[in-house]
């Protein structure tokens, strides 16, 4: 049993949000848009019985009624999920969805599940005796549904239930509150299924370190040992010590409050007749015995607490953790509970190595989880957390912060939203293939981005970053990434991914009019046999690049001419030809200053991206016009954000 789906509406900066979840989900987005506001939703619905409360302050401030809500939806249910859940997900049930909902200081928790309509109404009644005689009504006026006596409130939902197992064919999906799933401890059905961890930016060390269920080291260690065959020897003594007590107390106290019975019984004779007094000791059940235990650091010949440690240390401890619940699960093979962790900023206080190792563990433990029993979350501002393989794991978050109650927005990507997007224009197969390997590590930071620019090779990279420069512009201080992803087939793929995620593209490419003309002089003077071939080969790569010219200015929205002309307009800026031969034509001093630096041994001859950057920023002449238009399309692009 899995998370599938969030429903969130009035908690702290979220309105309205509906967010699916998958076996890894990243949530990523600018700061305050509710990354995290997510998770801690999810903590409050978990474990507000574990000190997650809510007040006033939590209610978002386009509420009317001051209700907040967090419904989760469940799917991937085993027969031991809706053994456990009952009703709530009866024989053949796929999905289970249950919410949770606070108003005025009032915490409900509801689920849909199948009832009979009458018991329904006979179950809202509080008050144990109002619920007897709703129930002794309800026997009496259809005595067909064979009703038994019932003598408490217990017995009479018990009856109940026992009727609606029988009768299926009459039952109907209600809303039903009940406080079993959270109830007191032992009594959670929930709890029983999921644990959810939630590991905040704002952790304490010394209290994480505790071995206690509420702490997220505890619990992690719940999942790694296997405390049962010590906690039930336990209680065996603990049951033969509370047998001896009483014993004990019967010996002792016995015949003295064997004497203050018949002295209370013969004084009482004296007002009333048949009724005896008897006392006797209280012997109090002890609590069960539970195994815990300590973490404290051997830092050299001193051992000290956790407390003393920095924070850095503190997200070390929770790492080796993970890394060692994630082995222990991977060879036990078993465990019922799905482990839902959800971790706030996973790159705090840590190297990048450090940060690289946590996102493997964190992917390690999903991949390596017993029965796909595991489910990972995070709020992260750091690449290293985006699997190269993984877009659709992404949910990135927008947020309209000019509205008089901003409204967040959740943004996903998934292969059919590709293909349908790129039908007719893209194969199937490249999408599948590209978005899996070639694309994925180049394009993890552009997700982070307000605005990306899309190249086809380095050279445009230098060239445009170094334009900005010269100009006095940081596109990076102003949420801008130029990310590389070699030709235009991977143009049209990366600007959908990153459109389907709410990130604005700017698309740079050749139209490679001169192509043609440039490999029939390659092969001039080759014999007539081998000119051929290859004049052939250079025509019909022309006629498909071409092709590719007018697809790719289909996608963009504009008329899809075979041979675009040099043009720059807010989605896309064209070359005639090439970068290079445009730079040759319009700016032959940037060309002079190039060759300055290859020969001076200050750069590297070819395409070079560090080579055309230092070239751009520090040639004597300006850029021509087209170069600063394109700057300023994809400047505006990012300011919408």
């Amino acid at each position: 049993m899995k998370i599938k789906r969030v429903r969130i509406e009035n908690f702290c900066c979220l309105h309205k949000v509906d967010v699916s979840f998958e076996d890894i989900t990243s949530f990523i987005g600018p700061t305050g848009v509710g990354k995290s506001t997510v998770l801690r939703a999810l903590d409050w619905f978990f474990n507000g019985e574990r000190g997650v409360s809510l007040s006033d302050d939590d209610v978002h401030s386009g509420s009317t009624d001051g209700r907040i809500t967090v419904e989760v939806e469940f799917d991937g249910l085993t027969d031991h999920d809706r053994q456990v859940l009952g009703r709530y997900a009866p024989e053949g049930a796929r999905s289970v969805s249950i919410w949770r909902t606070w108003q005025n200081g009032e915490d409900k928790i509801t689920g849909k599940a199948l009832a009979y309509g009458p018991f329904e109404d006979v179950r809202r009644n509080e008050k144990a005796m109002d619920l007897r005689r709703a129930y002794d009504r309800l026997r009496a006026s259809d005595p067909g549904l064979g009703l038994p006596a019932a003598g408490s409130k217990d017995k009479a939902l018990e009856a109940m239930q026992t009727w609606e197992l029988a009768h299926r064919d009459s039952l109907t999906e209600a809303e039903v509150e009940d406080t079993h799933f959270f109830g007191f401890a032992g009594q959670s059905r929930l709890a029983q299924l999921i644990d959810f961890v939630f590991v905040s930016a704002d952790l304490r060390a010394y209290e994480e370190a505790d071995d206690q269920k509420t702490t997220a080291v505890g619990r992690i260690l719940d999942h790694a040992v296997d405390r049962s065959q010590a906690n039930e020897q336990l209680g065996e003594i603990e049951e033969n010590a509370h047998l001896a007590r009483k014993e004990l107390h019967a010996k002792v106290y016995g015949p003295v409050l064997g004497e203050v019975s018949d002295a209370l019984s013969a004084e009482v004779a004296k007002f009333t007749t048949g009724r005896k007094v008897v006392v006797t000791p209280t012997v109090h059940v002890p609590r069960p015995a539970r195994t815990s235990f300590q973490v404290s650091i051997q830092d050299g010949a001193a051992q000290t607490s956790v407390y003393r440690q920095g924070h850095g240390f503190q997200r070390a401890l929770i790492i080796a953790a993970l890394k060692y619940l994630a082995d222990r699960r991977s060879s036990a093979g078993g465990g019922i509970r799905t482990l839902c962790l959800a971790v706030e900023e996973p790159e705090l206080f840590q190297h990048p190595p450090q940060a690289r190792t946590f996102a493997k563990v964190l992917r390690e433990l999903v991949a390596s989880s017993p029965q796909g029993r595991t489910q990972i979350m995070y709020a992260t501002h750091n690449p290293v957390f985006i699997d190269p393989k993984g877009y659709h794991q992404i949910r990135r978050l927008s947020r309209d912060a000019g509205a008089e109650h901003p409204v967040t927005e959740v943004w996903q990507a998934t292969e059919e939203d590709l293909c349908r997007v790129l039908d007719g224009l893209v194969d199937k197969q490249v999408i599948r293939s590209r978005t899996e390997g070639t694309l994925g590590g180049a394009l993890a930071e552009g997700f982070f981005a307000h605005a990306v620019v899309l190249v086809e090779g380095g050279g445009d990279e230098g060239v445009i970053t170094g334009c900005a420069e010269r100009s006095g512009i940081n596109l990076g201080a102003e949420g801008v990434s130029v990310i590389q992803v070699n030709g235009k087939d991977n143009l049209m793929l990366s600007d959908a991914l990153f459109s389907a995620l709410g990130v604005p593209c700017h698309v740079v490419f050749d139209g490679d009019a001169g192509m043609e003309e440039r490999k029939r002089e390659a092969v001039s003077n080759r014999d007539p046999y081998e000119r051929e071939k290859a004049e052939r080969q250079a025509e019909n790569q022309a006629r498909h690049n071409r092709t590719k010219n007018a697809n790719l200015l289909q996608y963009l929205g504009a008329t899809p001419t075979p041979q675009p002309a040099d043009e720059s307009t807010r989605r896309y800026t064209v070359f005639e030809d090439t970068l290079e031969t445009y730079l040759d034509e319009h700016w032959p001093s940037w060309q002079e200053r190039r060759r300055e630096l290859v020969r001076t041994g200050q750069g590297v001859d070819g395409k070079n991206s560090a080579t055309y950057l230092e070239t751009t920023r520090t040639v004597a002449t300006e850029p021509p016009f087209l170069l600063y238009a394109l700057l300023e399309n994809v400047r505006s692009l990012a300011a919408r954000q």
